[in-house]
């Protein structure tokens, strides 16, 4: 039995031996429509603060932890230290961070926001819990739950099965 597309129907048919079956189940494609959908969600939504989407994440980082090393913070956002460089340039010229030599290691820069970065950060919240609503949207309390539960398993299945540390606290993040 086929079940509605925005529906999960558990009968059943749709059990072998106890195991449900999930032969038609393919979370690359899921997880890719979910990622390209909230890229154009919030590439429209940051376009009045001269911020792309690939940005973001090292804003969210600094409003977490400001006056990150910049190593560390390629380090935790899983990005090389190329990209970062790249996205920290533009919020730099954008004038929402600021670049410091490390005063323990004179050959790192410590990454901070500047006043102009803090004060969009309600905007930046804003976003970020707008997009949370929509993908919520309808889910029940166990629901949410249980989202949260899966996708932290997720994470650690992604961390173990490449051999990532959790050097970010990922597992957390989610």
């Amino acid at each position: 039995m086929r079940s509605p597309r925005n529906q999960c129907i558990v009968t059943q048919e749709n059990y072998r031996g106890g195991e449900p079956i999930v032969d038609n189940f393919w979370f690359g494609r899921l997880s890719s429509y979910v990622m390209r959908a909230k890229a154009a969600y919030y590439s429209e939504r940051l376009e009045p603060y001269r911020i792309n989407y690939g940005q973001y994440p090292f804003l969210r980082a600094l409003y977490r932890e400001d006056g990150v090393n910049q190593e560390t913070l390629a380090k935790k956002l899983l990005f090389n230290k190329a990209t970062i460089a790249r996205a920290i340039d533009k919020l730099e010229r954008a004038g929402y961070v600021l670049r410091a030599r490390d005063k323990g290691d004179g050959r790192a820069n410590r990454v901070f926001l500047t006043e102009r970065g803090w004060e969009i950060k309600p905007a930046m919240d804003q976003i970020s819990d707008d997009w949370n609503r929509i993908v919520t949207s309808g889910f029940t309390g166990i629901e949410m739950i249980l989202l949260e539960e899966l996708s932290k398993k997720i994470v650690s299945n992604i961390m173990s099965g490449t051999g990532q540390e959790d050097i970010a606290g990922l597992s957390e993040l989610v």
